[in-house]
């Protein structure tokens, strides 16, 4: 008979609050899991040695992974937050382990299990409980405005999983693989057919990978001193995984810092920027500032298939036309257009400043970007757009 005392009851409802709360993560970045996968989750625990961390992660990943494309994404966030439980609470696994190991009707985790399956695409949990979060999803749900130096070094750690949700994306088309998985039958027939029956060489192929190309313009404006910080802190994570990524900054005046964010620590990158940018934290004059990227840097850093991501609260003191016409050539000369506003995230906003009202028009996105789930937002987005 298996055990169903409180203390075995208790620890199989723990794990499962822990197996809810790493799919939260998973889905805060960008990766599809649903009721039935915890639940098929839960129940493999009975057949395999949970305390032995190659087992748990091939279980968690064969059951909550149907996307090859999300498994980069998903070794990140495992080791995040799962490697942690690990290293502090083995004992509570071991327990957990032993009561899986027998097959019984009476198992308390039928009740547990049971629970996720209320849901009908999100995991079910009393969120009005005061630890129905974990510290990452409170950190998530945060504004950057209102972090504190330790929150800043915290939330470095969560930023590469979402950098590496866009940072390459998978083509439809192939190209050739000295090794793989995947057989290449048609290069095979062609170089095999003087061969006949008694040589076969194998060829494989494997899926190009298409870089995303982005171009990022960020206001750095008195209005958006509150976060300039933090958002410098995600450029520099994103020059270090996009190659083919341009930064420029403006307030009254537009400058390209994409070289001083190479080969530097982010702490000496922020020093360069601020001691570079003479006009850090002024005015704001837009207008002007697209009108000198279109006509000084936009033939040199964009491409085609460049999207612009445009960083700004939208507090313009110039001429409203000179914005209208100098963001219809942005527009043109752009794949896409997104628009980041922190702003935007507070529910009783409303785009009326002269400046957003006639940015509007021309954004493809309108997105927020006040917390680092909005941040994960852009990136799903960003990944839509290479698909």
């Amino acid at each position: 008979m298996q055990d169903t005392s409180p203390s075995s009851v208790s620890a199989q409802a723990s794990m499962f609050d822990q197996v809810v709360r790493f799919s939260r993560v998973l889905h805060n970045g960008g990766i599809s899991v649903n009721s039935s996968n915890l639940i098929d989750l839960c129940n493999s625990f009975k057949h395999i040695d949970i305390s032995r961390r190659e087992d748990f992660y091939a279980a968690t990943r064969t059951n909550l992974i149907s996307n090859v494309r999300d498994i980069e994404s998903f070794d990140q966030y495992f080791a995040q937050y799962w490697d942690r439980i690990f290293a502090f609470e083995d004992s509570e696994l071991s327990e957990i382990e032993a009561d899986g190991d027998e097959d019984s009707e009476e198992t308390g985790s039928d009740s547990v299990f049971a629970e996720a399956d209320a849901g009908d695409s999100q995991p079910a949990t009393d969120e009005s409980r005061p630890d129905a979060y974990s510290a990452e999803e409170i950190l998530m749900k945060r504004d950057l405005g209102t972090m504190s130096e330790k929150d800043i070094e915290q939330a470095r750690k969560l930023i590469a999983p979402l950098v590496a949700l866009f940072a390459e994306h998978q083509s439809r088309r192939f190209q050739k693989d000295k090794r793989g998985r995947l057989l290449d039958f048609r290069r095979m027939l062609r170089s095999n057919a003087m061969q006949g029956k008694d040589g076969v060489t194998l060829a494989y192929r494997k899926k190009r990978i298409k870089k995303t190309r982005l171009m990022l313009l960020c206001d750095v404006s008195g209005s958006m001193q509150t976060y300039s910080r933090f958002i410098i802190q995600f450029i520099y994570a994103l020059n270090r995984e996009l190659k083919n990524f341009e930064v420029a900054v403006f307030s009254t005046r537009m400058t390209p810092i994409t070289e001083y964010l190479k080969h530097r620590s982010v702490e000496e990158s922020l020093d360069l920027v601020a001691d570079y940018v003479h006009d850090w934290a002024g005015g704001t004059t837009i207008g002007n500032c697209i009108k000198e990227f279109n006509d000084k840097y936009a033939r040199d850093m964009l491409r085609s298939k460049t999207t612009v991501i445009v960083l700004s609260d939208g507090w313009d003191r110039g001429d409203s036309s000179l914005l209208s016409s100098e963001m219809k050539r942005l527009s043109r000369r752009s794949h896409k257009l997104i628009w980041l506003n922190p702003l935007l995230g507070n529910s009783m906003y409303k785009p009326l400043c002269q400046g957003i009202k006639t940015a509007l028009p021309f954004m493809d996105y309108f997105l927020p970007a006040h917390s680092l789930e909005s941040l994960a937002e852009l990136a799903r987005t960003l990944k839509e757009i290479q698909s």
